[in-house]
């Protein structure tokens, strides 16, 4: 794991071929629940250099780790977490992942935050719609320097947001390179060291030479998922975590690299960043 000042050195700086490791959700199996503090910390410990998590509301305003549109996975509820209040929150049974009740619930991201205070980047997802509240936490946190807002270049109102915070940093999510010229004119007044990448497939347009030259020539990081979440959901182009455990990190994780990622978001953070260390590519 690199400390957070030397992922800031990293970020503002140009392209050098080493690859940071993104922990998607943190890390989390059996009954450690996902975008809690527990799990960011062990994904610091498995060596991510960034984690990444997911910021929803509750009726009464606590925000809280948590991804999902419905409570359907983790509480068997078919609502959202924004038709409860924090109180109602802690007292619902959590399911965890060999589907018993277990014994430990979500955070708040006031506590997740207070965790990671000078130990780590964290990127915070979807969060678009309680972002000021969001940027209010981070800014009493003092880890705005930490931090990192993620987006969709097409969501005019995020685009906005970020606009009227300059001393954030933003990471906005592409899928074709024809929005890369919004990305360029929003880099005008908001700083965006790293921009992620939505390939679906090692032929799309998103995911060639060119995009990846285009980026780096204007000191912009590459962020690229290698999820394996669902047959329907494919990432990196295809260059999967899955892809990485069953034939080796050179079927995936390195590709990746090779072609010029210089973030990787996995759900595996100790085995890619152990296979990038072995190839010299780790930060």
């Amino acid at each position: 794991m690199s400390s957070w000042r030397e992922v800031e050195a990293w970020l503002s700086g140009g392209y050098d071929g080493r690859v940071a490791v993104a922990s998607h959700r943190g890390k989390f199996s059996s009954s450690v629940i996902e975008n809690t503090a527990l799990a960011c910390l062990l994904a610091l410990d498995e060596g991510a250099d960034l984690v990444e998590l997911d910021v929803v509301r509750t009726r009464d305003g606590v925000l809280v780790g948590h991804h999902d549109k419905t409570m359907n996975r983790l509480f068997h509820l078919d609502r959202p977490i924004s038709g409860c209040t924090w109180k109602e929150l802690e007292e619902l049974p959590l399911y965890n992942y060999v589907g018993e009740i277990g014994t430990v619930g979500l955070d708040p991201l006031s506590r997740i935050l207070e965790s990671l205070k000078g130990r780590s980047f964290l990127a915070l997802d979807r969060c678009w719609d309680c972002w000021e509240q969001v940027y209010a936490l981070v800014r009493e946190k003092e880890m705005i320097g930490q931090s990192l807002f993620k987006f969709y270049i097409e969501n005019e109102a995020a685009c906005r947001f970020a606009e009227a915070h300059p001393d954030a940093l933003f990471v906005p999510m592409v899928r074709e390179p024809e929005t890369l010229e919004w990305v360029e004119r929003l880099r005008g007044t908001v700083r965006v060291p790293a921009l992620e990448i939505l390939p679906e497939a090692p032929d799309d347009p998103i995911f060639q030479p060119e995009v990846f030259e285009w980026l780096h020539s204007r000191g912009i990081k590459v962020w690229c998922n290698s999820l394996s979440l669902a047959k329907r959901l494919v990432y990196g182009g295809g260059y999967d975590d899955l892809k990485a455990l069953r034939f080796g990190g050179g079927e995936s994780w390195g590709v990746l690299a090779e072609k010029g990622v210089d973030i990787i978001q996995t759900d595996w953070p100790y085995e890619a960043k152990q296979y990038l260390a072995s190839i010299g590519r780790s930060l």
